[in-house]
């Protein structure tokens, strides 16, 4: 029996682009949250599917959507509780685990802005993601490349 075409348009791009909402659950849940994050997205993956008019990669379409999925689960879920400033760095310290800490601190619209720099997504893919102008992704980004180091320094 062959594999309806949505599910095989949804197998494809989790394979491609998985790592995408994990990205996205690491930055936007505690880690006891993650798990229950990332399935939301993938849910709100699933439901999005049909209305993908291949206007954009489809790499653009999962950000749009699992942004805009982890906004509103954060927003709902739980009321915003300020993290506590990040520890010295150690020895111990994993560099990944603190770059996904002091994004966590940024406010939502920063945080989703970072993440698809560091994804490696052009200026103006990002602008379409977030509804930007790319001149803006520019000057937000260099803020926030400065912010990020003082906050890991």
């Amino acid at each position: 029996m062959p594999t309806p075409p949505r599910l095989a348009t949804f197998e494809a791009w989790l394979l491609q682009n998985g790592a995408i909402l994990h990205k996205i659950a690491r930055a936007y849940a505690t880690p006891t949250d993650r798990d229950d994050l990332h399935q939301d997205l993938l849910l709100a993956l699933w439901d999005a599917l049909p209305f993908y008019r291949a206007e954009a990669q489809p790499q653009t379409f999962i950000y749009r959507v699992a942004l805009n999925r982890a906004l509103n689960w954060t927003r709902t879920r739980r009321p915003h509780v300020p993290l506590p400033d990040l520890p010295a760095p150690t020895r111990d310290t994993d560099q990944l685990d603190q770059l996904y800490a002091a994004i966590a601190q940024l406010p939502e619209l920063d945080r989703s802005l970072i993440l698809l720099h560091l994804d490696g997504l052009t200026y103006a893919e990002i602008a379409q993601v977030l509804g930007l102008t790319e001149t803006n992704i520019g000057a937000r980004l260099t803020r926030l490349r400065q912010r990020l180091k003082e906050m890991l320094t």
